[in-house]
């Protein structure tokens, strides 16, 4: 952007599914810590930070035997260590352009995260949790650096939703 003149003024803000792993399989997948080394490399940073938590899940799911892909069923006592229980979504933007206020999670559809819950359900749709967050523009001469990273919604917040 900073290459385009008529680009130059503009801030991204980018959600993703960065499909990461917190155990990556090498050459197959992508781990989530080498995901926040090359983001910060282009000068980006993220809602959870510039070293993202690898046990900080946004997925929690397994296929059933009533689903295609037979292969990947498992029984309900494996669904966590066959399932994709994964930190795979982001939101991405400058480092110097913002900082985070707050950043939350949901995967119940009644704005909050249940830790160890899989999803889909019958009243969460999904298989990837809602993710939020308020970040604040920052002046090129302010240095900012706290977060706040939180499970519950702040109602005063004008979240970034991706």
């Amino acid at each position: 952007m900073t290459t385009n003149a008529a680009l130059a003024s503009h801030q991204l803000v980018f959600g993703l599914d960065a499909n990461t792993y917190e155990t990556a399989k090498p050459g197959k997948q992508q781990d989530v810590l080498d995901w926040g080394q090359h983001y910060v490399s282009l000068g980006l940073t993220s809602c959870w930070g510039d070293v993202p938590n690898p046990s900080n899940y946004t997925t929690f799911n397994s296929r059933t035997y009533l689903q295609p892909q037979l292969n990947k069923a498992c029984k309900k006592s494996d669904k966590r260590s066959n399932g994709d229980v994964n930190p795979k979504d982001f939101i991405l933007f400058g480092k110097k352009g913002f900082h985070v206020v707050k950043t939350w999670k949901d995967n119940t559809g009644e704005q909050k995260y249940v830790e160890d819950m899989a999803f889909p359900t019958l009243n969460f749709p999904s298989d990837h949790g809602i993710l939020a967050t308020v970040i604040e523009f920052v002046a090129p001469d302010q240095n900012v650096t706290s977060n706040k990273i939180s499970g519950e919604i702040d109602d005063r917040a004008r979240p970034v939703v991706a």
